[in-house]
């Protein structure tokens, strides 16, 4: 079971890819993956299309939006 972090781990998950201009660029390519090396959690790999496809969708609708709404809404 995918285990969903809290909101403060959301915050926490947020700041780091945002405080790394290199991280923020590879979260936009492979968001699952960068969620998954900076928060320590796994995504299974049968939710991860689903996952990287939604948070793509948003990047796309949202352009440089806040990530945190973007993680937010993949994480409802």
């Amino acid at each position: 079971m995918l285990n969903i972090p809290s909101k403060e781990q959301i915050a926490e998950i947020v700041k780091k890819i945002q405080s790394d201009p290199a991280l923020l660029k590879e979260f936009e390519q492979q968001p699952t993956k960068v969620i998954e090396k900076v928060s320590g959690i796994n995504i299974p790999d049968l939710f991860e299309p689903k996952l990287e496809a939604i948070i793509k969708e948003q990047i796309a609708t949202n352009g440089d939006k806040d990530p945190m709404e973007i993680i937010n809404k993949f994480l409802k």
